[in-house]
């Protein structure tokens, strides 16, 4: 069995994304593989069994039982301070031989390297203690060659192949010349350049109106994809040209504000996020009814909402639909073929 962790330099990288997609496609490869989360840290309760989400979705699209070794359903100090890390390293080796006759296993990491030091179930240990190879998957940033090149340091030669993921505003040449001069100086090679996808770091109006608490005052047929958040706080005279160069985007402003709501509806907002537990005049309502647009009533005033919805903002949690929309950007931007050799198979 061969086994290669996907890990990351910071937490919302996309490496679950990353993982569950290599699987999906290695297995239309005609291998037969597995997949195992170390430490879930999104716990959802199905009947009497906690799990991961993510874990969760692996199980489905994959068809495995108990896809995660360790759920974190508690604060993460009290874990600390409450757990013996030889049995934590118990529960993951046991869950390991339970894929043990799959042709490769791929081990999906804590949030970002490093988290699970303190108990030992961190990637760098975890990695060790199951002898397999890693694959680093960083969002690009300013300082992503730096986080690969200390995440090296501590895999040494266990790390060799990294992904860039949500890549945006540089031509390939230029990440080529980087690659080039300073990732493969330090036994690194490039395998993949994933583009941004607005589709994937976007949030749904459902997973809006839960994480600000929203009421729904339109519901429509159709859950919609919000790609930008417009805080309405212009005058109606200059806010066209403003809401009309905005894509796939949500206006949040007071009910108060039904000539800009009405603005905003016209002109294809997919939700409009009235504040301050004001509700937008009648006929405002029965136009975003007619237009099938969403309108949600948020009991706290606009800066507030706003800093809820930020907090979950280009956070990437998977969902079947973003999933497959992720491999199809993996398919393209990935070579498996080298990450295939990379693991001698």
């Amino acid at each position: 069995m061969k086994k290669l962790m996907i890990s990351s330099t910071d937490s919302f990288s996309g490496k679950s994304g990353v993982a569950l997609s290599l699987a999906l496609i290695l297995e239309d490869k005609g291998y037969d593989v597995g997949y195992l989360k170390i430490l879930g840290t999104n716990p959802i309760r199905l009947g009497n069994r906690i799990c991961d989400e993510d874990a969760k979705l692996a199980e489905e699209v994959l068809g495995l039982k108990d896809a995660c070794a360790i759920v974190l359903d508690r604060p993460y100090i009290d874990f600390v301070v409450s757990e013996d890390p030889e049995r934590l390293k118990n529960l993951v080796l046991e869950r390991m031989k339970g894929q043990s006759e799959k042709d490769i296993i791929l081990i999906e990491g804590a949030p970002n390297y490093l988290i699970g030091t303190s108990v030992g179930i961190c990637d760098i240990c975890m990695a060790k203690t199951l002898d397999c190879k890693v694959l680093m998957v960083s969002k690009f940033g300013d300082f992503f060659v730096d986080e690969l090149i200390s995440a090296k340091r501590f895999f040494e030669d266990r790390l060799q192949k990294v992904v860039l993921n949500e890549v945006t505003g540089y031509k390939k040449t230029y990440i080529d010349l980087i690659s080039r001069n300073i990732l493969k100086k330090h036994d690194l090679d490039l395998i993949g350049t994933i583009p941004r996808d607005p589709a994937l770091i976007g949030l749904k109006v459902n997973e809006i109106a839960e994480v600000i608490n929203g009421k729904y005052l339109v519901r429509p047929k159709k859950d919609e994809n919000v790609e930008q958040i417009l805080v309405g706080a212009m005058k109606t005279d200059t806010a066209l040209s403003y809401l009309r160069s905005a894509r796939n985007y949500a206006l949040i402003t007071g009910g108060d504000r039904g000539d800009l709501i009405t603005l905003a509806i016209e002109s294809g907002a997919k939700c409009i996020i009235a504040t301050g537990n004001f509700e937008p005049p009648a006929h405002v309502l029965s136009l975003a009814e007619k237009k099938e647009i969403a309108v949600l009533l948020a009991k706290e005033d606009t800066a507030t909402t706003l800093s809820r919805i930020q907090e979950k903002f280009g956070r990437i949690r998977m969902s079947k639909e973003k999933l497959y929309r992720m491999r199809e950007l993996v398919e393209e931007s990935i070579c498996v073929d080298e990450l295939l050799k990379y693991l001698e198979l």
